[in-house]
């Protein structure tokens, strides 16, 4: 299951990036979400549009399966919902890590238990470190991140055949430790002030294959004795167990793993 947010001009045109968290459901009987038979997907996109226009911008779940036909999945009235701003997000900003395929054998795919056990998505992953400055009138900041995490169970078509030796059975699964990090910098560029979630442990099952994160840090203090307004994003990713994990990336111009920061006035 797939959803999307998306948005398009007055010529029915996709605008902009595409961002989408995806998850295979596990069935009506499973004990793994917080209501039986439910499957909670969430997704953030931060739009900026090229120019003065009229724009519709929307929420779509489908599926990418090829192999059934003979199943549905029903959006649930109530809790089913897109939230959007009323106001405009002076100075917000959009990461998004590097390109990695469906098949994950783009070079800039990121993989941690395979040779690597650790990686910190938007600092070291090939993507640009990013530097974003709060605005000069603005108390505080908001970082939003969602993580999309695959499974790379032995004969996967979603991982790159050079990690088969580290892959187990379907159902062994894979467990990571993961941590959001919104970092002020002091003038020389290091680290004046942290401000993070708890580090949480994940269990990414095979059945589910696909896995999402999100994470939320709101009111992020500007210190003003740190020099700068200056700030980065990150998110630290452990593998602790199991089979290897595949950071999804971008995908022609769906972005998987995603982050935005936006200033509080």
């Amino acid at each position: 299951m797939n959803n999307t947010l998306k948005c398009v001009n007055s010529a029915g045109a996709v605008v902009g990036t595409t961002s989408t968290s995806s998850r295979n459901h596990e069935g009506s009987d499973t004990t793994h979400y917080a209501r039986p038979g439910h499957l909670p997907i969430y997704a953030d996109l931060l739009f900026t549009a090229p120019s003065a226009g009229t724009y519709t911008c929307g929420m779509y779940g489908y599926t990418a399966s090829t192999s059934l036909d003979g199943y549905y999945l029903t959006a649930v009235a109530t809790g089913t919902w897109l939230e959007v701003s009323d106001t405009n997000q002076v100075g917000a900003r959009w990461w998004q890590n590097p390109a990695c395929s469906s098949t994950g054998t783009s070079s800039t795919c990121t993989y941690v238990g395979a040779g690597t056990s650790t990686a910190w998505v938007f600092y070291n992953d090939g993507t640009p470190v990013h530097k974003w400055n709060a605005a000069a009138n603005a108390t505080s900041a908001q970082a939003l991140a969602t993580l999309e995490l695959t499974t790379c169970y032995t004969g996967t078509a979603s991982c790159k055949s050079a990690i088969d030796a580290y892959e187990r059975p379907r159902g062994t699964n894979a467990v990571v430790d993961v941590r959001f990090e919104f970092i002020q910098l002091d003038p020389t560029s290091h680290t004046c002030r942290t401000t993070s979630t708890a580090t949480s442990r994940k269990t990414i099952r095979d059945d589910a294959h696909h896995y999402v994160a999100n994470f939320s840090l709101t009111g992020v203090p500007i210190d003003p004795t740190c020099g700068t307004r200056t700030f980065i994003m990150r998110i630290f990713v452990e593998h602790v167990s199991g089979n290897p994990i595949k950071i999804d990336g971008v995908q022609s111009t769906t972005s998987l793993t995603n982050g935005i920061a936006m200033n509080i006035f």
